[in-house]
């Protein structure tokens, strides 16, 4: 152990912290400098005499980059409408600006990105992510976001977003949970394509005779396990007994509790209904394509199936989560929630920060829902009554959030990273290689524990 390297993004926080106190101390333009000089260079026509700039923003805020050729020509030209919104809005501050996206991977890959380029001094002047503002924000890696561009935003998914109470980021879009089915499969079986399982010991019935009913054909279920994917579909069922991988401090590791067992041990009994080695697949397409096309019957979805299961002609419906028979309730997680923050470290203070109020707004908010099937974040987009009659499946999705307590995964406070790996090898040994779930969950709170400390 004492020989073991230690892991790169280790590595890497150490020397951004070292990077940050010496941008802290030279001329970048703090988060609330450029806030307060937004307003006051619109009213003063200050940007008339600059020369355009372009503002470099690491993501995309449509599903598909307009030169996408795998995209219909009418998925090209929504996704146009949502880059010329944006462009058209900015414009009217900062006439001529330029805009460059760029893809710079999601998830780990994301944010090992987002933390090589801060050391280097020449980050983005806008990102976007999921899972780690918080760790970044404690790094002083980003601006603060004044309160009045994140208003109409809904407070779930901005829990995500904040470190101390102050905002470091907008949520562009978001989504729950749901049971996806797929109602060709369930008549297939001889079970009522609308009477989806409400309770896990349903589903579990479901899924085994479906499975026995297929005869290697088709399956009752699939169930993700791997990585960070493995983890948000977890938790759900964790939550739903009253567990969690934290206490609601965020710096106690809860993972060795009964309730997660419990939850573990219930995913582990669904798996036996899966197809074979369909838990192990790291692939969400290629798992999720397994009930659009007839493979599966049920799995966990969240809103973004909808336009994804309709494009693959699934006749697919949506339900809320089975809940335990006893001792339970409804409880999900906030996922697919797609944050955006500016780098503390840009040069462009005023238009990243523009960039964001256009992201929260309702206009765009609505505009990207209605072509995505994606949930607003924007309270007011949300309430449209055209949104669910042009997507009626979305009305599931919101009956969810309404009735379900609902938070973002945890973000660990040291070492988050290798945290993650504790769990993931933990969740992956139980539901993949059929270890014992109270050894594996000992483990790994004792590494957790250890990498807190």
């Amino acid at each position: 152990m004492k020989n073991r390297k230690k892991p790169l993004f280790f590595s890497l926080s150490i020397l951004l912290i070292a990077a940050l106190m010496t941008a802290c101390s030279s001329n970048n333009t703090p988060a609330s400098s450029g806030a307060a000089s937004a307003s006051s260079s619109a009213n003063t026509g200050s940007n008339a005499n600059k020369e355009p700039i372009t503002l470099t923003v690491w993501g995309v805020p449509s599903l598909t980059t307009i030169n996408d050729t795998t995209k219909t020509p009418e998925e090209i030209a929504n996704s146009q409408s949502v880059y010329d919104f944006i462009q058209s809005e900015m414009e009217k501050k900062f006439p001529g600006i330029k805009i460059d996206y760029v893809d710079k991977g999601w998830g780990d890959d994301l944010r090992q990105n987002l933390m090589i380029s801060v050391m280097a001094g020449n980050p983005p002047d806008v990102s976007w992510g999921e899972d780690f503002i918080p760790e970044f924000a404690r790094l002083n890696a980003l601006s603060e976001v004044p309160s009045d561009i994140a208003k109409d935003l809904a407070e779930g998914p901005m829990a995500a977003a904040k470190l101390d109470g102050k905002d470091y980021a907008v949520s562009g879009m978001t989504g729950i949970f749901s049971l996806m089915y797929n109602k060709d499969v369930m008549t297939k079986a001889g079970l009522d394509p609308n009477t989806p399982p409400k309770t896990w010991s349903e589903w579990i019935d479901m899924s085994n005779k479906i499975t026995a009913a297929g005869k290697g054909e088709y399956f009752g279920s699939v169930v993700q396990t791997a990585g960070l994917g493995g983890a948000f579909r977890i938790v759900p069922f964790m939550r739903q007994l009253g567990g969690d991988l934290t206490a609601s401090d965020g710096s106690t590791i809860t993972f060795d509790t009964p309730e997660n067992a419990k939850a573990l041990e219930f995913l582990k009994e669904l798996s036996k209904s899966t197809p074979t080695g369909s838990t192990a697949l790291n692939d969400e397409g290629a798992l999720y394509n397994m009930v659009h096309h007839g493979k599966a019957a049920f799995g966990v979805a969240g809103p973004w199936h909808i336009t994804w299961a309709a494009t693959e002609k699934c006749n697919c419906g949506y339900a809320p989560l089975p809940v335990p028979d006893e001792g339970g309730k409804r409880a999900n997680v906030i996922v697919g929630n797609t944050l955006w923050f500016a780098l503390k470290q840009s040069k462009h203070q005023e238009e990243a920060m523009e960039f964001l109020r256009i992201i929260a707004s309702e206009q765009y908010q609505e505009k990207f829902a209605l072509i995505s099937s994606r949930m607003p974040s924007n309270k007011l987009a949300a309430a449209n009554p055209e949104l669910i009659k042009a997507v009626p499946d979305l009305a599931v999705f919101g009956e969810i959030v309404a009735n379900e307590e609902a938070g973002p995964l945890p973000v660990f406070t040291k070492n988050g990273p290798k945290v993650w790996e504790a769990w993931y090898k933990a969740q992956e040994g139980i539901l993949i290689a059929d270890k014992p779930i109270a050894a594996s969950l000992a483990e790994a709170q004792k590494t957790a524990e250890g990498l807190l400390k």
